[in-house]
């Protein structure tokens, strides 16, 4: 992996373009964190869950999400292959697990993409009330679909300039709720919550059980691991792609939520509002800047949906190529553009499909249900830097604590998912359950071809 012109090469004799920079790779993945989305669409569900809890609860999740970065930075860049996450476990744990792993990536991969897009609608329907956002989301999702079938390092240079207008967003609502701080630094360590009139306090079970919740609204930095295989430069690029990306979309959710909390006009006000973030930034901004902070906020969930798309095309495209399905979806799924150089048949089955979803999909099921995925992962990225150092696998990318990361990424991870609903656990098990009976039963595993 050093130079531009390096290529690898699909079942077709097609093959991804070498194009993207590190500084495109970070910007990808960042974008796919999508900080704002983290703020404006996952923080206001803590919220209502927590109440002022939700920065005690965003900040272990942080520390957690570092911990898993690291780990997911070393181990990720022993295995540079498109797959991301899937293929690391697929490669380390064997083909079952990794199968079961792509799985669980591709539900959560396939339902995000219709979340952000119709966040993105919504936002966009408050400042032009005239558009209907059943009819607008399905609209963004087509746009960004097409958009990501096109040349990725066109596409990472446009990312670029929207994770730049995506943080300007993020930092406007900072540096306007720092000028208009009313709540006491106290506020940041209670747990309050408020039921009719009156002020209580929330469960430490209640707190950690929400932890899954931030975490997903940190999750994103994976998806430099599926842009492995477009990157030029070594592989310890792939690590640092990885834990950049982490360090900006934590940053840029942790900063934002505290002063929003110290903005807040009315401790009471804010935890009755049905949108939190909305009731402070209409406060410290004003109703017209307001509706300019929306159309930053839904041309940044635009940029994510656009990320997503990128990243979980090139799991479907790796998964294709791995030969982990019938032999004409394979065939399928590994097509590759002839002159984009993209995976364009995966790219499109995600956005037909996030089409669909756009009609059906709830919000807060959704980021629920879609957090046990995430943290089901975590666990299963330690597992697997733990066993690729018993089989003294060379990391190009070492991380900075050590073993300890990914004893931590397994242990905070199993804790967070004792905690989470029954029903959310019972699905996850059943999708695996029926991804293990078609591996074991209709698909022998010495049919899976890794594609070293």
């Amino acid at each position: 992996m050093k130079n531009r012109d390096v290529s690898v090469s699909s079942a077709q004799g097609m093959h991804l373009s070498k194009t993207l920079n590190i500084v495109e790779t970070v910007s990808l993945a960042a974008s796919d964190i999508s900080p704002t989305s983290g703020v404006f669409l996952n923080m206001p569900v803590a919220i209502v869950m927590v109440g002022t809890g939700s920065f005690l609860v965003s900040l272990m999740a942080g520390i957690i999400a570092v911990c898993v970065a690291l780990t997911m930075a070393e181990v990720g860049s022993a295995f540079p292959k498109s797959g991301g996450i899937y293929s690391v476990i697929h490669r380390v744990m064997g083909k079952k697990i990794g199968f079961l792993a792509l799985v669980a990536y591709l539900v959560e991969g396939v339902f995000i993409p219709a979340v952000t897009s119709m966040g993105s609608a919504t936002y966009l329907a408050a400042v032009f009330p005239a558009l209907k956002v059943n009819l607008l989301a399905p609209a963004l999702m087509l746009i960004a679909m097409l958009i990501s079938i096109a040349n990725i390092s066109s596409t990472g240079k446009f990312t670029t300039f929207l994770l730049a207008l995506e943080l300007l967003v993020v930092l406007t609502i900072t540096i306007a709720c720092l000028l208009n701080l009313k709540q006491p630094v106290s506020v940041l360590f209670s747990t309050q919550v408020i039921h009719g009139n009156s002020f209580s306090n929330v469960s430490w079970p209640t707190i950690f059980s929400t932890i899954a919740v931030m975490l997903f609204s940190f999750n994103g930095f994976d998806s430099a691991l599926n842009f492995s295989e477009e990157m030029s430069g070594n592989q310890k690029s792939i690590g640092r792609s990885v834990f950049g990306a982490a360090s900006i979309g934590i940053i840029a959710q942790l900063i934002p939520l505290a002063v929003i909390l110290l903005a807040a006009p009315s401790l009471k006000g804010f935890l009755k509002s049905s949108n939190p973030i909305l009731y402070v930034s209409n406060d410290v901004l004003g109703p017209t800047m307001h509706d300019f902070l929306s159309l930053g906020i839904s041309l940044a969930m635009f940029a994510c949906t656009i990320s997503v798309l990128l990243q979980f095309s090139r799991v479907l495209y790796t998964s294709g190529r791995d030969n982990m399905w019938p032999k004409t979806i394979n065939h399928f799924l590994q097509s590759i553009h002839p002159k984009f150089k993209t995976p364009w048949k995966a790219t499109l089955f995600l956005g037909v499909v996030d089409i669909f979803l756009n009609f059906v999909s709830n919000l807060g099921d959704l980021i629920s249900f879609t957090s046990v995925l995430v943290v089901l992962l975590y666990a299963l990225i330690g597992i697997c830097d733990i066993i690729a150092r018993g089989k003294k696998v060379s990391f190009p990318y070492k991380n900075t604590f050590g073993i300890m990361a990914p004893i931590i990424t397994i242990v905070a991870s199993v804790y967070v998912l004792s905690r989470q609903t029954f029903i959310n656990l019972l699905i996850s098990l059943v999708i695996l359950a029926v991804s293990f009976i078609y591996v074991s039963l209709f698909k022998k595993a010495d049919t899976i071809d890794l594609n070293l």
